[in-house]
């Protein structure tokens, strides 16, 4: 699925010989892992309703019935809102407030020999991320513009200097690709991870910004316990819906 690399963080343009090595930091290549996470999902008999939008949630008292979608109502126990930046929007009708933004992020793709870069390397919001096949990634940059996720002549040209600054050999390197998504950006990056109030079999866990992915086996490890009611493996008040972020 990836790579296992170093962490090698400059310090500052000045400073090339001041680095912080991390050798434990890992990679991973997203697109093969969540394609891998499908299959295996599918293995085990998970049914997945892809392109199938939810509408509105019901419920009967306080207790969750199931949702209504674009391919019609289906009645469920237990929901978990993982929508990323949307997630807000989808549990609106429920009253909830979670304080989640979406943040674009911009990333070049370039085409490097194989071994132009052996480590991860990160400065400042900025980083390059090489892979076995000579790619590497850049990135990336955090715009608050709403829900608008296209891409812009002056990301571009961000990154670019960024990249032949850390890494002059790519100067002549072509750029494959340029990209944005949107972060699920949260009041001090701190995700919400529990049940809606008042709508009981109804969780949520997002706002995770940057760190959706290192977080999620312990995000699965927290939902896990709440949906079997098993001991939970952390005290998870910080993370509640409408819990005052600056109380933590």
């Amino acid at each position: 699925m990836g790579a296992r690399w170093g962490l090698d963080w400059r310090l500052g343009p000045a400073e090339k010989t001041q680095t912080l090595w991390c050798p434990e930091v890992a990679q991973v290549r997203n697109p093969r892992l969540l394609a891998a996470m499908s299959a295996r999902c599918r293995q085990l008999g998970v049914v997945l309703h892809e392109n199938t939008a939810v509408t509105r949630f019901r419920r009967r008292g306080e207790r969750l019935e199931g949702v209504e979608t674009t391919a019609g109502f289906m009645p469920i126990e237990r929901i978990v809102v993982t929508a990323g930046a949307w997630s807000e929007k989808i549990l609106a009708e429920t009253g909830s407030h979670l304080d989640i933004i979406p943040v674009r992020g911009q990333i070049l793709l370039f085409q490097g020999k194989p071994g132009v870069l052996d480590t991860i390397l990160m400065h400042d919001n900025h980083y390059l991320v090489p892979r076995r096949d000579g790619l590497v990634l850049a990135g990336s940059t955090s715009e608050y513009v709403g829900f608008d996720k296209s891409t812009t002549n002056k990301a571009r040209e961000e990154l670019l200097s960024f990249t032949i600054k850390m890494l002059p050999d790519l100067a002549q390197a072509p750029v494959l690709r340029q990209w944005s998504g949107l972060r699920p950006g949260s009041q001090d990056s701190i995700p919400y991870i529990g049940p809606i109030p008042e709508w009981e079999g109804l969780f949520v866990a997002a706002g995770h910004f940057r760190y959706g992915l290192t977080n999620a086996p312990a995000t699965a490890d927290i939902l896990v316990s709440l949906l079997t009611g098993t001991p939970l493996p952390l005290d998870i008040a910080p993370y509640a819906v409408l819990t005052p972020r600056s109380a933590h």
